[in-house]
């Protein structure tokens, strides 16, 4: 076998190797949106780990029907779709967070702490299940 053939063997046995080194795991697609999320908001997301659709609040939000979250260039409607979220308030009254089952603060599931996020709701809110449960919240 000449050197040149050898050489072309050694890379093509090689190349799959190289391809899956330079594979990105699926969460790459949709990062960590924390960075988004302004000083003085709170932040919902619809997926866990602070990832695809984000919403921020400066205020309280009594129904979420009408509001919409956004992945890029795409909106959806928030109600209903919150699974982890970024308390990113200020220091100083108010400063926490209360999230509701219900509109109009009916059936407080979590409560988050001002500089708090919760990777995914269900793991600290208070009756589950809690993804994809709130409906509105307050500052308090």
């Amino acid at each position: 076998m000449s050197k040149l053939a050898r050489l072309a063997s050694a890379f093509v046995m090689m190349l799959p190797l190289v391809m899956v080194s330079m594979a990105q795991p699926a969460s790459a697609a949709y990062p960590d949106m924390r960075q988004y999320c302004g000083g003085g908001y709170y932040c919902l997301y619809g997926n866990r780990d602070w990832r695809e659709c984000i919403a921020a609040f400066a205020g309280n939000d009594a129904n979420y029907a009408d509001n919409a979250c956004y992945d890029g260039q795409v909106s959806f409607y928030l109600d209903n779709r919150t699974s982890s979220v970024f308390n990113n308030g200020f220091y100083g009254a108010p400063d926490d967070i209360q999230s509701f089952r219900h509109p109009n603060y009916v059936e407080m599931i979590w409560f988050v702490p001002q500089g708090t996020y919760y990777s995914f709701v269900d793991d600290w809110c208070g009756a589950l299940p809690c993804n994809d449960q709130a409906s509105s919240h307050r500052w308090v």
